[in-house]
């Protein structure tokens, strides 16, 4: 388990270096919020042509090896961004970087759900804390790295040494895909299912999926806008450009330890009841935004949307890789892809509204997008197991 959540700080350590230098690529480039909005629109395309391919490198490969090579990607691909000269190659850099991170994001999880079912309980929202936790640590640096006006090309080439020296100690000791069921392999049916029932078996899954499908794009949304655009909304507020980087750490730093206990509450209490939970917070968290004026309180309003933020991504995947009747590499693909397109949708949605209306305004999606969260985990109930199955 300790390799596999190396991997998921690999991945949250290349996001959270990202965000806190996003201001400084912008500024370099002369990039105003709705032109900036496309270029960043890279990640979610890249994400969406990529994560198809997840699967079928899973079934040819398996996840360890899938989730190695898209580390390695993923830890060089960060540079790209720095050496991006107009707004069309800085998307196309981060285009890049979408298509790795789509295809380890899934890759990942895969390995996630093998080390859950070894286990047989709930240990996705911890695996999930390694991402935040290397979200945070990445946050923290990139900040300071901003404040000291580190060139980001310099930043992001240490970056990428450190992540692919780490990469490269952990391979060897990922979960093995042989000897134990595949991610990507059926789970075992009843030879002769009663005909009457035989709809009832193809039809139940297929759209607990979409549902699934339906609240991992709205929980991407609350995940990318944070962490794309909290410095450049703290710079909006009066913040100078390290300080600006905290509104990330602190999303970031509060999904970590939301992730840390959540396994724990999510055996006693089920996933249902945690997103129900963690979607007011979030709603909560943006209510007032377009009345902040201070940096400070904008840092608070972040951590408390990353609190309740934090079971949002472990309980989908978890839920996914689980649904009866679907090989579990395939369902986490769907999901993944699905997530690709909310990160695609997200920066334009969002970049246009803060052009037009301010970012404060533009905040108020986060509100919307948590009631969301919340009316789709009631419509779930029912059609997912509430508990970890057992067994």
């Amino acid at each position: 388990m300790t390799a596999v959540a190396a991997v998921f700080f690999v991945n949250g350590a290349v996001l959270g270096n990202w965000g806190p230098r996003i201001p400084a690529i912008a500024a370099d480039l002369s990039l105003d919020a709705a032109t900036l909005g496309l270029a960043l629109a890279g990640m979610g395309t890249g994400g969406l042509l990529a994560t198809p391919l997840a699967a079928l490198a899973i079934r040819a490969r398996g996840s360890r090896s899938t989730t190695v090579a898209s580390a390695t990607l993923l830890s060089v691909a960060i540079v790209l961004p720095a050496l991006a000269g107009t707004w069309w190659s800085l998307g196309l850099a981060v285009m890049v970087l979408g298509a790795a991170d789509g295809v380890m994001d899934v890759a990942m999880n895969a390995q996630g759900v093998l080390v859950e079912k070894r286990r047989d309980r709930s240990i996705l929202n911890r695996l999930h804390a390694g991402w935040s936790a290397g979200a945070v640590t990445g946050g923290l640096v990139g900040a300071g790295a901003a404040a000291l006006a580190v060139p980001v090309v310099v930043h992001f080439a240490v970056l990428a040494a450190v992540l692919l020296a780490l990469t490269a100690v952990t391979a060897r000791h990922l979960e093995p895909d042989t000897g134990r069921r595949s991610p990507d392999s059926p789970r075992p049916v009843d030879p002769a299912p009663p005909r009457g029932s035989a709809l009832r078996r193809r039809s139940g899954p297929a759209a607990a999926l979409a549902l699934l499908g339906a609240l991992v794009f709205v929980s991407s949304l609350v995940e990318d806008l944070p962490q794309s655009w909290g410095a450049l909304y703290a710079n909006f507020l009066g913040a100078t450009p390290g300080p600006a980087g905290l509104t990330v750490v602190a999303f970031s730093s509060a999904m970590f330890v939301g992730r840390l206990v959540g396994d724990a509450v999510v055996d006693r209490v089920g996933r249902h009841r945690v997103l129900i939970g963690g979607s007011v917070a979030i709603a909560s968290a943006f209510l007032a935004a377009p009345w902040v004026t201070s940096p400070t309180v904008a840092v608070v309003m972040f951590a408390v949307a990353g609190l309740g933020a934090a079971p949002i991504f472990p309980a989908v995947f978890g839920m996914a890789g689980r649904l009866p009747g679907i090989a579990a590499g395939t369902a986490l693909s769907v999901v993944s892809l699905v997530a690709r397109i909310g990160i695609l949708v997200a920066p334009i949605g969002f970049g246009t509204l803060a052009g037009q209306l301010g970012y404060g305004w533009a905040l108020w999606s986060m509100v919307g997008a948590g009631l969301a969260v919340a009316v789709l985990a009631t419509v779930l109930r029912g059609r997912t197991s509430t508990h970890v199955p057992q067994g």
